[in-house]
């Protein structure tokens, strides 16, 4: 087991336990095998970074709404398919520019959805060279347009996810802190054990 593997096992159990104790557990996403994900890294022709490829390799990953702003965990399978959902209305769309002449986004191979949210909405991991490969970045359906990252790994989504839940401490501190639009949130558990983040505002 590598380190990506222990760090992304490790708070994986850490969020499971408690989502078990506090909410309903719906079903759970299917992990991948290894040979699937070869045969997906050879056709991408790009390497997964170590931590996407463990967390394709969770087992029992639960699938409500426990990502922040409402994202669900999806499937190889289901990100595969998203993926090319985007890239075919990327090259339906064409080439476009802004006012100003500069092109405008377009979603590229090497962003592969991990969630989504009801909307559609996605978390998607950046596989581009550069200073945010590996990152977890927002990639809205609507504009097609890049936040700065919420989080600078899948590492470092789970500790943020499982810290906040088990000490009820705001996620996406360090999103706020790169200048991101979303707002750090809290978690909050309704009667009916379903779990939502609400926003929380921070001052200087």
């Amino acid at each position: 087991m590598t380190a990506d593997d222990h760090d992304v096992q490790a708070s994986w159990s850490r969020i499971g336990a408690w989502l078990t104790a506090h909410t309903r557990r719906g079903r759970a996403r299917p992990a991948s095998d290894t040979a699937r994900l070869d045969a997906f890294e050879a056709d991408l022709g790009l390497p997964l970074p170590a931590d996407l490829r463990a967390w394709w390799q969770l087992p029992d990953i639960a699938t409500g709404y426990w990502i922040p702003d409402e994202f669900t965990p999806v499937s190889l399978d289901e990100a595969l398919e998203t993926h090319g959902i985007w890239l075919l209305v990327a090259e339906q769309e064409g080439d476009s520019f802004d006012e100003n002449g500069r092109p405008e986004s377009r979603c590229k191979r090497e962003f592969m959805p991990i969630a989504l949210s009801p909307g559609g909405d996605g978390l998607i991991v950046d596989m581009r060279p550069g200073d945010t490969h590996g990152a977890v970045l927002l990639w809205d359906h609507e504009t097609w347009t890049l936040d700065v990252p919420q989080w600078t790994s899948v590492t470092s989504m789970l500790q943020d996810i499982a810290q906040a839940l088990r000490a009820g401490t705001p996620v996406l501190l360090g999103h706020a802190a790169r200048g991101g639009s979303r707002e750090p949130s809290t978690v909050a558990v309704d009667d009916a054990l379903d779990l939502t983040w609400q926003p929380t505002p921070t001052h200087p």
